[in-house]
């Protein structure tokens, strides 16, 4: 088991055969929560307010890696936030704990009587909140009612929270903030998260090309990262301070994709911020997708793109509002 703190939410891993958590008992609200969006939160919110009536810890269970990553290995990139930005975004609906649990062949082979007379109590769990499609256990085998019948013998119930719909009676999933990414439809997937979508990472040093033409870029791999679509965006850039949180920097725009006019150095956000050109490498940033301007093409040569990119500029100047900054 290893722990740490995020502001006053404490964080920790735990594995099935660690040592059951010394923490206390909770109220838990379990699920994946990639991208921790307005579904998410609203059967988070359930299990904080059953926390705080009972006086007792709120804390979010969730698995690391997510379980698509270990039972298919190729599937393209997916995720929604890596585990900083999620554990970010947990803390910040007021939980007291973030538990992940390890999701490897021993929790696979757990059946769910198992998951329910085990791990719950080692994870301290007096009180489980879920959304309602919620399944657990080898081969998906247990739902909230398995728990409800097995727990009332240990002191352990479940209640299920209704699925989130958009205003077109559409369930919020993260399924469906993939696809509207994928789409380039910030926006709506912004609208479905209840926050910008944004690629986050720490600074690498790239090639430096791009202040030979007067547009300097913050370079972040997308990693694991999904990948939205491929092109031209306007963009707020944060930095993510370890003590104070995110630091808003400015506004700027960003490429996201191969580099087709350049040599492919694989998929990569490229982030130009607006009037100033602090030293950011090796720092970690949050790059909030604002709007999609263009798909990205390949230029005959630097000058076109160079043309290009300053467009691109003022297009996203004129998008987005001005960023008042501070001394």
């Amino acid at each position: 088991m290893t722990s740490s703190h995020n502001n006053t939410c404490q964080t920790v891993t735990w594995s099935v055969g660690d040592a059951p958590l010394d923490l206390g008992p909770c109220v838990a609200a379990i699920g994946n929560f990639d991208g921790v969006h307005r579904g998410h939160a609203t059967v988070i919110g359930a299990a904080i307010e059953a926390a705080r009536g009972k006086e007792i810890a709120a804390a979010a269970v969730t698995f690391d890696p997510h379980p698509r990553e270990f039972f298919r290995h190729d599937d393209a990139p997916f995720h929604l936030a890596d585990r900083a930005e999620k554990d970010r975004l947990l803390a910040a609906l007021g939980l007291d704990r973030v538990v992940h649990v390890t999701f490897d062949d021993n929790l696979r082979c757990t059946d769910a009587a198992a998951f329910v007379t085990n791990i719950l109590p080692a994870l301290g769990v007096t009180d489980l909140y879920a959304g309602s499609d919620f399944a657990f256990g080898r081969g998906r085998g247990g739902d909230l009612d398995t728990i409800n019948a097995i727990g009332s013998n240990i002191g352990i119930a479940a209640s299920a929270v209704s699925l989130m719909s958009d205003a077109n009676s559409a369930v919020i999933s993260s399924s469906r903030i993939r696809a509207a990414l994928q789409a380039g439809e910030v926006e709506q997937a912004a609208a479905m998260l209840g926050h910008d979508w944004a690629v986050t990472g720490t600074v690498q040093l790239g090639d430096q090309r791009g202040r030979t033409i007067g547009f300097p870029t913050a370079n972040i791999p997308l990693g694991n990262l999904l990948h939205p679509a491929f092109g031209v965006y306007a963009v707020q850039i944060f930095e993510d301070d370890p003590k104070a949180g995110y630091n808003l920097l400015g506004n700027g725009v960003a490429n996201i994709g191969i580099r087709p006019t350049v040599e492919d150095r694989g998929v990569l956000c490229e982030a130009h911020l607006f009037d100033q050109q602090p030293d950011l490498y090796g720092k970690r940033l949050a790059v909030c997708l604002k709007s999609f301007i263009r798909a990205e093409r390949k230029f005959t040569g630097i000058d076109e793109l160079t043309t290009q990119i300053a467009k691109d500029a003022r297009t996203a100047r004129e998008i987005l509002p001005p960023v008042r900054q501070t001394a």
